[in-house]
Formats: structure tokens, C-alpha cells, sequence
């Protein structure tokens, strides 16, 4: 029984010394992380920590604006194609928030961006560039309009991108001003 009881009281003092070398030697923290650790957490928090958005953008001829069925609308961020139906809708899609690095330190966006390429025969292929979309929102549109292709001639994409909201361009602007 005393055997035992040593056994336990040695146990006890192995773990408090192993616990107190670990908390010298920085792998355990005591009080606060160090900044090497924040900087490790936060990396593996925005790796894992997606965050989405919805948009269901419609695509309409260009001249009369009646929808267009059966264009193809492609998002590369998901690497996915969708179909539009009768109305020009594609379905609910579902994208990834990705923050804007550039202006991460200036001025960060309250939005993601993505790409949207959009084809249908007989139509200029259409590709539009920064389409916003909001975390946990979703955005019905944006309206893509699909112009006719001139017959006999071969006809350049048409290539659309999609300014930053003003309210945030005025931001920007003011930051820079003061």
C-alpha cells in the first residue's frame, strides 16, 4: 500500500516538473501567446475558417432583355458550371469570401470578389471580373446582358469589371487625404 502511495506521489512530481520545464521553454503559454503563436493561430484560422456568400446572377439578351435560357455560367473560384433556366436565373450558388489581400492593410473590403464567365451559341462570350458578393448574403443578379454575335466576324469577349462600392472609393480617398 505505502509502495503505491510513492508510486503516485512520484507520478505527481514528474508531471508538475515536466509541466514547469514546458511552460520555460514556451510550449506551453502562461499568461498570453507569444507572438509567434498568434501569428501561427490566426494562419490556421483563416485556413480553416471559410466563410460564403450566395449569388444568382441572370443573363438577358443585350438588346431586348429577355432572359436567356440555357447560357452557361461558369465561377472559377468554385470551378463549377451552372445552367440558366427559363427566366435566365442560375440556380442559388454558394462562393467562398475570399479577402482581398492588396487592400487588407490599406483599407479592407467588406466583401469578396469572384469571376463570372458566361457563354451561350450564337452570343459574344461575356466575363466579368470582381462581382461582389457578401458573407452570408445573397445577392440576386447582377443582370448580365449577352449581345447577338455579327455574323461572319469573329467577336472579342466582352470583358466587364465591377468597381468597388462608392461609399468604400470615398473611404479610400479620405484616408489619403487627411
Amino acid at each position: 500500500m505505502m509502495q503505491c502511495r510513492y508510486k503516485s506521489l512520484i507520478t505527481i512530481l514528474i508531471m508538475t516538473g515536466v509541466i514547469i520545464i514546458l511552460i520555460k521553454s514556451g510550449y506551453i503559454p502562461h499568461g498570453e501567446y507569444t507572438p509567434h503563436q498568434i501569428e501561427t493561430f490566426s494562419q490556421i484560422n483563416s485556413k480553416h475558417s471559410v466563410h460564403y456568400g450566395y449569388i444568382q446572377p441572370q443573363v438577358v439578351d443585350g438588346f431586348s432583355e429577355r432572359p436567356i435560357k440555357e447560357a452557361k455560367v461558369v465561377i472559377p473560384e468554385i470551378d463549377k458550371k451552372f445552367v440558366t433556366n427559363s427566366e435566365g436565373f442560375t440556380p442559388i450558388i454558394r462562393v467562398p469570401i475570399n479577402i482581398d489581400m492588396h487592400y487588407q492593410n490599406i483599407l479592407p473590403k467588406t466583401w469578396g470578389e469572384i469571376t463570372i464567365i458566361v457563354y451561350k451559341e450564337g452570343y459574344t462570350d461575356y466575363v466579368l471580373f470582381h462581382a461582389h458578393v457578401w458573407e452570408n448574403q445573397s445577392r440576386l443578379g447582377p443582370k448580365i446582358l449577352l449581345f447577338p454575335e455579327t455574323e461572319g466576324h469573329e467577336s472579342e469577349p466582352m470583358v466587364i469589371v465591377e468597381s468597388p462600392h462608392r461609399l468604400w472609393v470615398m473611404q479610400l480617398i479620405e484616408k489619403y487625404k487627411r
